[in-house]
């Protein structure tokens, strides 16, 4: 029986974001197993930086419920990541869960190939900035194979249900992760490896800020298209994922073990400057 696990951004009881996750998990058959996780339920505190967790076989020492929610999506089969869009960006657990990905990254391969399909609520709609885009990081840095995406309006809880165009595009989505067949459908001017649609202009290139695909524009008749020159090893293949967590961050602990009196010199000026101020204790 194929396990399906559904990941909620949102501490809202029956919210958008909960009830489409639902409808999509309903969606892929009486015949399979189902959880949901309330990500705003866990304990994840925020990285440290310390990376004590950059080999493979080291988990992250941090003792919260990081791990719980890592070996769910180990046991599952298909994920469903869904969250709403607060002030341009996804709910903020989703932020906390990406912090931790140092000790995640270099463990993907665990990950690899599971279908997942990320679900973005927003209630304002000149407000769904880059949620979207960022929240299928979450899915594409856990090395799961992402197979579709999209944003859903709601503002007040259920809102989201009173179109049922939304009901019937997250039902196809839910379908999806069954049928290794998918195929979503593409979105003009969308990067085509990450699908993100935020892009830096420098200079000639337009560049993908988060796969780092570039492209550049290109006139055709009247109109003018942005064209991308996908590499073979951008930030999500296996060569970009060795090369930024085994190569680029072992590097950067070596050097800073090797220059660690050095640090602790430029830091000394700054050492005594204490102004730190904490809130009084809640009774």
């Amino acid at each position: 029986m194929k396990r399906i696990l559904g990941i909620v951004a949102s501490q809202r009881v029956l919210g958008n974001s909960e009830l489409l996750t639902k409808a999509a998990m309903e969606a892929t058959g009486a015949d399979t197993q189902k959880e949901m996780i309330r990500l705003t339920d866990l304990n994840i505190k925020s990285c440290k930086a310390c990376y004590r967790c950059l080999p493979p076989d080291v988990p992250c020492h941090i003792n919260d419920d990081l791990q719980f929610l890592l070996d769910k999506i180990r046991a599952a089969d298909a994920v469903v990541i869904a969250a709403p869009c607060y002030f341009l960006g996804p709910q903020g657990s989703i932020r906390v869960f990406q912090d931790r990905f140092l000790s995640v990254g270099n463990k993907a391969e665990e990950f690899r190939g599971k279908p997942c399909i990320c679900i973005m609520t927003y209630g304002a709609t000149d407000m769904k900035g880059y949620a979207e885009a960022a929240l299928n990081l979450t899915a594409r840095f856990l090395n799961l194979n992402l197979i579709d995406s999209d944003s859903f309006f709601g503002a007040s809880p259920a809102e989201v249900l009173e179109d049922p165009g939304n009901l019937e595009r997250v039902r196809q989505m839910g379908r999806g992760l069954m049928d290794p067949g998918y195929r979503r459908t593409f979105k003009a001017n969308e990067c085509p490896v990450c699908w993100s649609d935020l892009f830096r202009y420098e200079g000639k290139d337009i560049v993908c800020p988060f796969c780092n695909t570039r492209g550049e524009f290109k006139a055709e008749g009247q109109e003018v298209k942005m064209v991308f020159y996908p590499r073979d090893n951008h930030r999500f293949t296996e060569e970009g994922r060795y090369e930024h967590f085994d190569v680029y961050l072992n590097s950067k602990k070596r050097e800073f073990l090797a220059k660690k009196d050095h640090y602790q010199k430029l830091q000394e000026p700054y050492r005594s400057l204490d102004w730190w101020i904490k809130p009084p204790e809640k009774d």
